[in-house]
């Protein structure tokens, strides 16, 4: 079977495809992958073809202006902004994705692609399957990720669906309607949702059954197959960020607690440095700290740059981070209760669920400061939560995602 495959966004979207990408491979499918310019290097480690979606996701990710919105808590303009980006790339990227899809036989995208993803692939005449790191279409069991993370009533929780789609479409109708006139297809009003519904479209959501339990029987065609983590040799494979001093940090003391927000907006590192510092000194942990800030005299407190969650975040106490799927995933198979700093899209959800599960404690970036960090962090050390999260990492290492993600694939296919 002739795969095609599109992992565009962050390392969150990339890697987990890149990883089914090579179970896919190993099973003896011709899988090609497309990526951001600067996550090519990530399929290319674990043996998949992998081409160049001529786009940055660190450009994308951390534009200046990009950021500030996100600090401000003004969603709506950092929305804005990155629908023009998507226009401004999108020929470049239709085309790419037209060319791919010629020669295949299935085309699976996640969501940053799914809008061009899924029109493509009926005009090429294929299936088409998609990847979700959190449950973003209608459901009884929670509201939009978008609206609220309080649970609603089942029907109430099901309006909200419909209210983002009323929303929501309008905006990616005409994007979508001119993506269709290039292809050859006629105009539609059937939002993507409803169309991948109508024609029984895979729609793999690749988080746990044991973190999200109230989804477990959701829907055959929408099953829960696991968070998509590399292997044990794989991770060696991608840990391009190996440093031996840190290493050495890491051994001459009690395991740290992690602090680091991804491309989330630290607007001024040095203060929030000094706001970690503070709290790691109160609570009597180690610190270390992923951001662009000075080195710190304190012996008790480490700041790198980026590192591989994978391969770092088995060796800490505790996380705290910008509750990312991926991220998430990571610091959870671990063992690690986590602090989530939820920002945008579906970090708030990540973060109330961990609360739920008494695994986990969140608030708003906006909201973070020493006393809020504090009160989110100090309980997350104490034998409850620390036991529920080893608990929950057992289950989570038991699980073959990634094999399981591939029989649905398969299965699907040959249905």
């Amino acid at each position: 079977m002739r795969v095609v495959m599109v992992g565009m966004g962050s390392r969150g979207d990339a890697q987990p495809m890149a990883v089914l990408g090579a179970e896919l491979v190993a099973r003896g499918h011709d899988v090609t992958l497309g990526l951001c310019s600067d996550l090519v290097w990530i399929g290319r480690a674990l043996g998949v073809e992998t081409v160049d979606l001529k786009a940055s996701a660190k450009e994308f990710l951390e534009s200046p202006q990009g950021q500030k919105w996100l600090a401000a808590g003004d969603f709506q303009s950092y929305v804005r902004w990155l629908l023009d980006y998507k226009r401004q790339y999108a020929d470049q990227l239709q085309s790419d994705l037209i060319d791919l899809a010629s020669n295949a036989d299935v085309l699976i995208s996640g969501t940053a692609t799914e809008l061009e993803a899924v029109v493509i692939a009926e005009a090429a005449g294929i299936p088409y399957a998609s990847i979700y790191h959190a449950p973003m279409r209608s459901n009884s069991a929670f509201p939009h990720l978008l609206v609220s993370t309080d649970i609603f009533s089942p029907e109430q929780n099901l309006a909200t669906y419909a209210k983002v789609d009323g929303s929501n479409w309008p905006v990616f109708e005409p994007f979508v309607n001119k993506l269709r006139t290039r292809v050859g297809l006629p105009s539609t009003t059937e939002t993507t949702g409803v169309r991948l519904a109508r024609t029984g479209s895979l729609e793999v959501q690749a988080y746990s059954r044991h973190v999200v339990p109230e989804l477990v029987d959701w829907d055959p065609r929408r099953p829960l197959t696991g968070f998509l983590a590399p292997s044990a040799q794989q991770r060696k494979l991608l840990d391009e960020l190996h440093d031996p001093e840190l290493d050495a940090w890491l051994d001459a003391g009690d395991p740290p607690v992690y602090f680091g927000f991804g491309s989330m907006p630290v607007l001024e590192p040095e203060a929030a440095l000094t706001m970690i510092e503070k709290v790691a000194d109160m609570l009597g942990v180690r610190a270390l700290v992923s951001l662009k800030a000075r080195p710190t005299s304190s012996s008790a407190v480490r700041v790198v740059g980026n590192l591989n969650h994978d391969t770092v975040l088995p060796r800490c106490l505790a996380a705290v981070h910008h509750g990312g799927a991926g991220t998430s995933a990571t610091s959870l198979r671990a063992g690690l209760p986590t602090v989530v700093c939820a920002v945008f899209a579906d970090q708030p959800f990540w973060g109330a669920q961990l609360q739920r599960m008494g695994v986990g404690s969140t608030l708003r970036f906006t909201d973070l400061s020493e006393p809020t960090l504090f009160a989110a962090l100090e309980p997350m050390l104490c034998n409850g939560p620390r036991q529920r999260a080893a608990e929950l990492a057992v289950l989570l290492r038991e699980e073959d995602a990634v094999a399981q993600t591939a029989d649905a694939l398969e299965q699907s296919l040959s249905a």
